[in-house]
């Protein structure tokens, strides 16, 4: 296997040819490391960092036979900036160091990204970006080394360096802002949850307290009047037996048929004072049980829920490169600088919810997006475009309710969003010394596009029937395989904060 073979092989990540790699280079390696650094274990540390940043930027290497020597120059460079940041280091004596003293931590981030991470977010570079990144920062080149490298201007070189640096700082903080919010999130859903069930226990413990009075009570109604009707049953059993005797005594019949008729009417109205307490207690059950049961879940009679919302802003997304054309051969040519502003996208949709059980939902609907892009062109001419889409999306989504209290609800929401182009044009207005040389219009012919999204919604219930709720969500755009440039092609995972209206009934 020769240099070439090797090297395509590397750089389609074949781990054998890694490995190779590693053992064939190692000890010439690591002597070039000892050439600057004595300790053997600083030379070894500072080799597999060397051999990462290899692996990480050998798509770069142009020329096969150059290899030991680009390989040479980075443990040289990695070496130096090892002996130089050692040197600024400040040293302390022990001496000077307090009893009390508490060490410093030096990375108090803990999300922080990795280094597979970082490496991945240079890799989402812009390609003329991510070269000049990894030549100056990984491999310490400088701005004229990598002019003579790329075939671009020195000034070119540093220029773009200093835009993939403000690139690579906002996708940490991208980063590190996804991380607290999932952090922040699970947090959020396991106090929640916590104290969901802590209130369902307490809640089912005072019912069942509840009951027990209300049984204990309706005992003691039916012991005390027991005695009463039992005499209430016996009297009327003897008034069968009298009513043959009083036959041939008319006044008897009428003094006892009175004192026996006085007797069960008395009796019969404390039987029926004990049946209605009976089914006052009774009543009194099912009415507290039908409270707390309306309480808790009144909104599992609302079957459909029908929301608006809407989603946008005013704010910009920028980006600027520089490009060399290949089509002139003049030993300076003149740069052409590229400007693309990408607005953020205005959604307005109306979505119907079906509620499968209190917990599960599942939503489908409609909705409108509009995109707009603005390009500048800057060379002997000044070009700008206006790219302006269209599109109609049809939602599929899967809700789930965490919590409810009172007027305040949260769920998540996750699924896939299928949008259809209907309408895209470009115009573009070409201009030299502030003189409008060509002005035209044109259609494009966009794709299908696919998103998954996952949020967190946040209800507040004004009534019953009708909310406002807001729903941060995360959204991935799938490459729909056009060529067109757009914020979605660009940004293709991104997060929109839509705000509205619901419906319940």
């Amino acid at each position: 296997m020769n240099k070439k073979e090797l090297i395509e092989l590397c750089k389609k990540g074949d781990k054998q040819a890694l490995s190779w790699l590693y053992q064939a280079y190692a000890d010439k390696m690591t002597k070039i490391c000892l050439h600057y650094v004595t300790d053997k274990q600083i030379a070894q540390d500072l080799l597999h960092d060397g051999f990462i940043i290899i692996f990480a930027s050998i798509d770069s290497l142009h020329s096969p036979e150059k290899l030991e020597h680009w390989m040479g120059t980075i443990m040289k460079n990695i070496s130096l900036r090892y002996i130089k940041q050692r040197n600024l280091m400040a040293t302390i004596s022990l001496e000077e160091i307090g009893e009390n003293e508490n060490p410093i931590d030096t990375f108090p981030f803990n999300d922080f990204p990795s280094y597979k991470a970082i490496l991945s977010m240079i890799e989402s570079l812009p390609e003329g970006y991510g070269k000049v990144f990894k030549l100056a920062v990984l491999e310490g080149l400088s701005h004229k080394e990598i002019s003579l490298l790329l075939n671009i201007a020195p000034h070119s070189s540093s220029s773009q360096l200093s835009r993939a640096k403000n690139m690579l700082r906002k996708l940490i903080s991208q980063y590190c802002i996804i991380f607290g919010l999932f952090i922040l999130s699970f947090i959020i859903s396991i106090q929640i949850w916590l104290y969901t069930s802590k209130k369902t226990i307490i809640t089912e413990q005072g019912i069942t307290a509840t009951r027990k009075e209300k049984i204990q009570k309706t005992e003691g109604i039916v012991s005390k009047d027991s005695t009463k009707t039992i005499l209430n049953h016996a009297s009327i059993s003897s008034r069968h037996v009298l009513s043959k005797s009083i036959k041939n005594s008319p006044k008897q019949e009428v003094t006892l048929q009175d004192s026996v008729t006085g007797t069960g009417e008395k009796d019969s109205i404390k039987s029926s004072n004990h049946q209605i307490i009976e089914k006052q207690d009774i009543k009194e059950q099912k009415g507290l049980y039908r409270a707390y049961t309306s309480k808790q879940f009144s909104t599992d009679k609302k079957n459909w829920s029908l929301a608006l919302s809407y989603s946008g802003g005013e704010r910009q997304i920028n980006t600027q490169k520089s490009r060399i054309p290949n089509d002139i051969s003049s030993e300076y040519p003149k740069e052409i600088l590229e400007k693309s502003y990408h607005h953020i996208p205005i959604t307005l949709a109306l979505s119907l919810r079906k509620n499968i059980n209190e917990y599960w939902g599942i939503e489908t609907g409609v909705q409108y997006t509009y995109l707009r892009s603005d390009f500048t062109i800057i060379n002997d001419s000044y070009l700008e475009k206006t790219q302006k889409i269209s599109y109609i999306g049809i939602p599929l989504k899967g809700s789930f309710k965490i919590w409810q209290q009172q007027k305040f609800s949260i769920y998540t929401s996750a699924g896939l969003t299928l949008d259809i182009p209907v309408k895209a044009t470009l115009e573009e207005l070409t201009s030299e010394n502030r003189l409008i040389i060509s002005q035209k219009k044109s259609r494009l012919y966009p794709h299908l596009q696919w998103s998954a999204d996952f949020g967190i919604g946040i209800q507040y219930h004004i009534t019953p029937s009708i909310g406002i709720y807001t729903e941060p969500n995360l959204r991935y755009y799938f490459n729909d395989g056009s060529r067109l440039n757009t914020i979605r092609a660009t940004k293709p995972f991104n997060m929109t904060l839509p705000i509205g209206i619901r419906l319940s009934w």
